[in-house]
């Protein structure tokens, strides 16, 4: 009934358990003289010590039962004395406790002991509270009691015994059950998570090979148009004109940028995924940075016929600190994306200040917004992560290995920072660029 109830709980019913088994061995004792009631009271103390570990559920089993006694026979000489005996009995019960807790006994040497001193005190006491006259006690009554007592003590403490030893069995195999029920819940649960590591492995070397295959295409651009001109120019019998060489010297001075430019950025994620990406902090004029930036991308924005605004917010400081080149090529990444996926409309780069939440520091935020295709919500977080393009057929579209934004969000945390995307697909999407600000003045001023 109560094998799931708290320990409390358990304690609370067995110390009710054994002063009820008292209180009935006393209701049903047998009566040896006038004065004199045979019972085995004894027995739920005596098997108590056997099975607490606490002492002191001994003493409230003791003084239980001792209460007990005088609803048996009401307030009387004999119903005193016998409660008085029953707590020396409790008494001297928790310290047998408390010397077997702290010996390697076994349970028979134990049981023994119990028996025979606590059988002992009870006569020893009946004779000493003179209850019963001294001398018809010990030679006419304890005679008889007393290993009477003993021997009945003995057989119900070791059927007891078996039978606690059967409940602390069958404990033991509803307590192994239990370990077995969730051990196997632990398995299914370690199968489940194989399960899904396995399925990110498979998804990760699907996007290796999407990876692989958009480089593969991606490199054999520039190499072809490099190979097949200079075979032009090497294997010409007929002198060039200086126009028609420089036209072939522009065509493979381009593919040997995009190549390089690819190469980087392969060697500057392995730099980063390594941490042995060099950070050099200076003074970088924001009106500078935004000047080049115009005159680097507006003839690209304007080959696609796509309009190009740059604002400033009035609050941005004139001289900032940080890392130009990456800086630099944070934003290039961002703007070389938007114009590669924006067929028509405009692409804007904005530069404001914004104020931390708790509001002790301020964040300068670069923000590029186009009118592109956008980007659907279940890929927006996959696109930041290297090798994991959701769309390989897209990429290799629009060209590019898929590592720019990769790049730019690990450079971004390189500078405090972070990368977050707003978008929606088929309407455009906002990269912003959020780095704590570090007006170089301010700096200035305080190492002064």
């Amino acid at each position: 009934m109560f094998q799931h109830a708290s320990w409390t709980v358990k304690q609370t019913v067995l110390v009710a358990i054994f002063i009820g088994s008292g209180w009935l061995t006393m209701f049903f004792g047998v009566r040896v003289s006038e004065f004199m009631l045979f019972d085995l009271r004894v027995v739920p103390i005596i098997f108590g010590t056997l099975l607490f570990r606490k002492h002191y559920m001994l003493l409230i089993i003791g003084f239980g039962i001792a209460l007990a006694r005088y609803t048996i026979t009401g307030i009387n000489p004999q119903s005193i004395t016998g409660s008085l005996n029953i707590m020396l009995m409790g008494c001297l019960a928790a310290i047998l406790v408390a010397k077997y807790q702290k010996s390697a006994w076994s349970y028979q040497r134990k049981a023994l002991i119990s028996i025979l001193s606590i059988n002992s005190l009870q006569v020893i006491g009946i004779a000493s509270f003179g209850a019963v006259p001294k001398s018809i006690y010990l030679t006419k009554v304890a005679p008889y009691t007393y290993p009477t007592a003993l021997l009945l003590s003995a057989f119900f403490v070791f059927i007891i015994r078996d039978f606690y030893k059967e409940q602390q069995r069958a404990d033991k195999i509803r307590n192994m059950n239990v370990i077995l029920r969730k051990q196997t819940k632990r398995l299914l649960l370690s199968k489940r998570e194989l399960e899904k590591k396995a399925k990110q492995l498979a998804q990760a070397s699907i996007y290796k090979s999407e990876f692989i295959a958009n480089m593969s295409h991606e490199l054999k651009t520039p190499l072809n148009s490099i190979i097949v001109l200079s075979d032009m120019i090497r294997e010409s019998e007929d002198v060039t004109s200086l126009k028609e060489v420089n036209q072939y010297a522009n065509i493979i001075h381009t593919s040997g940028n995009e190549l390089l430019q690819m190469i980087n950025s392969v060697l500057d994620l392995s730099k980063i995924e390594a941490g042995k990406m060099d950070m050099l902090w200076q003074p970088v004029i924001i009106e500078e940075l935004t000047h080049y930036i115009k005159q680097q991308f507006e003839p690209m924005m304007a080959s696609k016929k796509l309009r190009f605004d740059v604002t400033v917010g009035k609050d941005v400081p004139t001289i900032i600190q940080m890392d130009s080149q990456k800086l630099n090529q944070i934003l290039r990444n961002l703007l070389m994306n938007a114009i590669k996926f924006t067929e028509e409309g405009r692409i804007t780069l904005s530069v404001e200040i914004r104020d931390n939440d708790d509001a002790s520091s301020k964040w300068i935020d670069f923000a590029v917004c186009d009118t592109g295709i956008g980007i659907a919500l279940d890929k927006q977080q996959l696109i930041f992560e290297a090798f994991q393009q959701g769309d390989g057929a897209a990429n290799r579209k629009y060209g590019g290995t898929g590592l720019g934004l990769s790049i730019s969000l690990q450079l971004a945390k390189l500078l405090g920072g972070s990368l977050t995307l707003q978008s929606k697909q088929g309407d455009g999407s906002k990269f912003i660029l959020s780095l704590p600000l570090l007006a170089w003045m301010d700096q200035s001023e305080d190492a002064g």
